[in-house]
């Protein structure tokens, strides 16, 4: 299966428990939240953009050290 697939069937999964069953507000966010932490951490890891590669634009600008005069 591609993780594509298993992506949805989670979501949908997730989407379809929370809606037949009632929780409280609390919960709702802390499992939003966490689901979105998961869903940022697989993103990185699976991503190939390192924001201090100079190939990539970065904003970053490098750090100078002062010189010693």
């Amino acid at each position: 299966m591609s993780s594509r697939l298993i992506l949805g069937v989670a979501v949908l999964l997730v989407v379809g428990v929370a809606a037949a069953t009632v929780l409280p507000t609390w919960i709702m966010l802390l499992l939003g939240s966490m689901a979105l932490a998961v869903l940022y951490i697989v993103a990185r890891l699976r991503s190939r953009f390192d924001p201090l590669d100079p190939r990539f634009g970065s904003c970053i600008p490098p750090i100078t050290k002062p010189r010693d005069q």
